[in-house]
């Protein structure tokens, strides 16, 4: 059953193929369409623009676990082979929406603070369409 009312960000993950990204603390998508200016002299110079590429990304901050199912280990193995990966973004429950598509990792980082867990960060730059889809 479709999630009702408001989401909580804990049940929303990143999944590379089918394998949910352990030990995530936040998950991110982005969409953006880049714009043509098409000002002209004759409407005053007011700033005129044209929808061109659309691009999209997905981003992981996560705890980093070494054991873990599917994490750091995973995504440096993948970032270092150039892998395309199967990337989406939403929640496993049976009607949400899921947005999907083809990426490679463009940013991978870790930090190792005193006193404190190691965290890492990921970024999956979308190559091609994203695709909106129900999980079923």
């Amino acid at each position: 059953m479709a999630t009702t009312g408001t989401v909580s960000g804990n049940d929303v993950g990143i999944s590379i193929d089918t394998d949910l990204i352990a030990c995530a603390t936040s998950a991110s998508i982005d969409f953006s369409t880049n714009m043509i200016d098409s000002t002209c002299k004759d409407n005053n110079g007011a700033e005129q623009v044209k929808p061109s590429q659309q691009t999209w990304s997905m981003a992981l901050d996560g705890n980093l676990a070494f054991d873990s199912a599917y994490g750091w280990v995973d995504l440096v193995t993948a970032w270092k082979a150039g892998t395309l990966m199967n990337v989406s973004w939403g929640t496993t429950e049976t009607g949400d929406p899921n947005y999907s598509g083809t990426a490679y990792i463009d940013s991978l980082s870790a930090s190792a603070p005193v006193n404190d867990i190691v965290t890492y960060s990921v970024n999956f730059k979308g190559t091609g369409e994203v695709t909106i889809g129900v999980n079923a």
